[in-house]
Parts: C-alpha cells; sequence; structure tokens
C-alpha cells in the first residue's frame, strides 16, 4: 500500500511539473510582448536612467505632431515632444538628414522623441 501512495505522489508531481513545464513564459512570447533587455527601446526603462541615443534618417513629418524615421531600415513612426517640435519648426531639423534622438514613453505603444540632439 505503501508503494502504491509513492507512486501516485511521483506521477502527481510529474505531471504538474510537465503541464507547469508546457504552460511557461518563453523568450519568445516575451520578446513579442515588447520584453527586452533594460534599457531597450522598446522595454521599459529604470527610473533616473538616461535614454539611449538611437540614430535614424528623418524619412518624413506627417503632422505636427508625428514624424517618421528610418531606424535599422525600418520605418518607426514617433509622437514628438514639446522640444523636438521646437527644433524641427526651427528647421534645426529637416527632412532627409540624418539624426540622433532620444526617445521616452507614455505607457501606449507609440515612443516620444525628447529630443533632438544636434552635432
Amino acid at each position: 500500500m505503501l508503494q502504491v501512495k509513492k507512486l501516485a505522489v511521483l506521477m502527481i508531481s510529474v505531471f504538474t511539473l510537465v503541464i507547469l513545464g508546457a504552460c511557461g513564459f518563453t523568450v519568445e512570447q516575451h520578446e513579442e510582448m515588447g520584453g527586452g533587455d533594460t534599457g531597450n527601446e522598446q522595454g521599459t526603462m529604470p527610473a533616473g536612467q538616461e535614454a539611449p541615443e538611437q540614430e535614424g534618417v528623418l524619412k518624413g513629418i506627417e503632422s505636427k505632431d508625428v514624424v517618421v524615421i528610418t531606424v535599422d531600415g525600418q520605418d518607426v513612426t514617433y509622437r514628438l515632444s514639446e522640444d523636438a517640435k521646437a527644433q524641427i519648426e526651427n528647421e534645426d531639423v529637416k527632412d532627409g538628414d540624418e539624426v540622433t534622438f532620444t526617445t521616452y514613453s507614455i505607457g501606449d505603444d507609440r515612443e516620444t522623441i525628447d529630443k533632438f540632439i544636434i552635432k
């Protein structure tokens, strides 16, 4: 009788581990949800950490608040902060320019350009 109880406990434990392993949170799922390394432009950034500089080519100004920048061969749509809007209005940055910029997120799926870094 003791053998049957040990076998039952062992089988339940193995079955539970198999189920938990099958339902696990994989790296691919994490990346699909926008997660990445800490500080990555797609992930969240710890408070107080500087935003990394990104580089790209300003492809177009869609509206007063939105621009499209080609970053690493992909067109990415960004929202503009007040500082970034002022830089475009003052023509510090124009269509076709190579730009360096920092971004931040306000909690939705579109990044906001904090400012363009003029060198």
